[in-house]
């Protein structure tokens, strides 16, 4: 009788909790989609005006705007720090049959009088306009009053699927003093239950690409692994994390003093001429094509690692050899004179081996093993 009453009791406890209110974890996840361009994607740290046959960018899907919302593809750069999306007023060629958002039918627009929109990136490419605030919804999740720019003149070759690009940087990069989305959602503590943003990026259409916002997904990763570096003092606002070293078929290269910019923005990885030649040393066949790039054998296997504080992470092979046309291949590791000395720019022929974990709270990025 006695464990009769123990066990009503117990039951009784459990239905009381399970009816208690809970809060919904506030982590939010958006699919993205790689798509394959004709050029490498400009970007603010873009090196010179070398072309690439293909590169791979991964976006996603925002709403801006209430009322009428406006559905745009844009891409999610931890590289750059402004938001901006092509408004309809843009006339230039590279936005021809192109969505283009709208300000009138949005009622939660507001101009920002005066404040122009400008992005000039180092590969001569330009984008103009205003600036103004809005409502934009990412992965479900509302941010009031965004600040971004609303290009009516793009030049160059802005021959993407996307319709803009959003910053991912920390808050104090952006050249238009623009407070990032995702900043503005962590100054929102109602909104995420971390201070994070997390990126699993995938080869193509053969293995899924997800962004997500309040932490990460750990149903993508193996916790265990989980290794992450502080961001150095010295960064910008830019994700740029010390190097450990760098091991090329079996070889370290024991070069001091490197850091590198976690860039999903980008494919390639960018070195500075020196380091990319010492790199390619390590490589018996590999060939300086005199333009940045190395021709590499498309038929063999190389073996190319990154270390982050103490912990050794292998590029797939797939990931690193980059068949350019039938037949030749070149290394993903680019170099260029403009590359700052010691400084690494490391895009996603990198990430797509790891679960990257962007801590913006502790100002520091995590990466671990792929489930």
């Amino acid at each position: 009788m006695r464990a009769l009453h123990i066990l009503t009791f117990a039951i009784a406890i459990f239905l009381y909790v399970d009816a208690l209110p809970y809060d919904k974890p506030k982590v939010h996840t958006i699919p993205l989609k790689p798509r394959s361009i004709t050029r490498r994607r400009f970007s603010k740290r873009a090196i010179g005006s070398m072309q690439l046959s293909v590169d791979r960018g991964y976006y996603g899907q925002i709403t801006f705007g209430t009322g009428t919302p406006q559905n745009f593809d844009i891409l999610f750069d931890t590289g750059s720090g402004s938001l901006f999306v092509l408004d309809k007023n843009c006339d230039s060629p590279e936005c021809n049959d192109k969505p283009k958002y709208d300000p009138d039918v949005d009622k939660s627009f507001s101009p920002i009088d005066g404040k122009y929109f400008f992005i000039d990136y180092a590969d001569g490419s330009e984008i103009k306009g205003n600036s103004g605030k809005t409502t934009i919804v990412i992965a479900g999740i509302s941010v009031e009053a965004q600040e971004f720019g609303l290009a009516d003149e793009v030049s160059g070759d802005f021959d993407h699927p996307w319709e803009g690009i959003m910053g991912m940087e920390l808050i104090d990069t952006s050249g238009n003093q623009q407070i990032t989305p995702i900043t503005n959602l962590i100054n929102n503590t109602q909104q995420l239950d971390n201070p994070q943003f997390s990126f699993l990026l995938g080869r193509k259409d053969q293995s899924p690409s997800e962004l997500t916002i309040g932490g990460s997904n750990p149903d993508r990763y193996h916790a265990d692994t989980l290794t992450f570096t502080q961001l150095v003092d010295d960064n910008d606002g830019q994700w740029e994390i010390p190097i450990d070293n760098c091991v090329v078929e079996g070889e370290e290269l024991n070069l001091e003093g490197r850091t590198g910019f976690i860039d999903t923005g980008t494919e390639r990885i960018f070195m500075p001429p020196d380091d990319a030649h010492d790199f390619y040393s390590k490589i018996y066949d590999a060939e300086d094509d005199g333009d940045g790039t190395y021709k590499l054998d498309c038929g063999s296997v190389y073996d190319v690692a990154l270390e982050f504080s103490g912990k050794t992470w292998d590029i797939a092979p797939q990931d690193f050899t980059v068949e350019i046309a039938k037949d030749i291949c070149i290394g993903a590791v680019i170099y260029d004179e403009n590359v700052p000395e010691s400084k690494w720019v490391i895009g996603s022929a990198f990430l797509r081996n790891v679960y990257t974990i962007f801590d913006q709270g502790n100002r520091k990025v995590g990466f671990a093993q792929l489930a």
